[in-house]
């Protein structure tokens, strides 16, 4: 029987910089939310597509782990699995965001963009992985 746990991967991250950029992620769509800068929607998109890619850091991670480090918090290892999972449907809805933007769908944009800051402050304040889960049910599924 299958059980509701996170994929397995052998890569290791460091939750203490994966938080502190989700805390930066934050700031970054609430400042979309208040001004309507697609810019900010970009760029975070970006820094998320260089996450996933092969090399694995952005400027926000560097930034982040330079915080984590002067704010002496501890190491905290997790799997990379969930985190990678959660990152490409964060994507997909900064693109959706983004879209929804460029063809004036302006609700529908604020909308998608409340609904990822909700799904980041579980992340980072309650530590509670709904991609995580949903990758867990999706296994189910199958």
């Amino acid at each position: 029987m299958r059980s509701l746990s996170c994929p397995i991967s052998s890569g290791i991250i460091n939750d203490s910089e994966f938080k502190v950029a989700g805390l930066v992620y934050i700031f970054l769509l609430f400042g979309y939310l208040f001004s309507g800068y697609l810019f900010l929607v970009g760029y975070v998109l970006i820094d998320i597509l260089m996450r996933l890619s092969p090399l694995g850091k952005s400027p926000v991670l560097l930034f982040s782990a330079l915080i984590a480090k002067a704010a002496k918090l501890k190491y905290s290892a997790r799997n990379e699995a969930p985190k990678r999972f959660a990152l490409i449907l964060g994507s997909v809805m900064l693109l959706s965001i983004m879209l929804a933007h460029l063809y004036s769908f302006n609700v529908l944009a604020f909308m998608i963009t409340s609904n990822l800051v909700l799904l980041k402050l579980l992340d980072v304040v309650l530590d509670y992985c709904v991609g995580c889960k949903l990758y867990s049910y999706l296994m189910l599924l199958k």
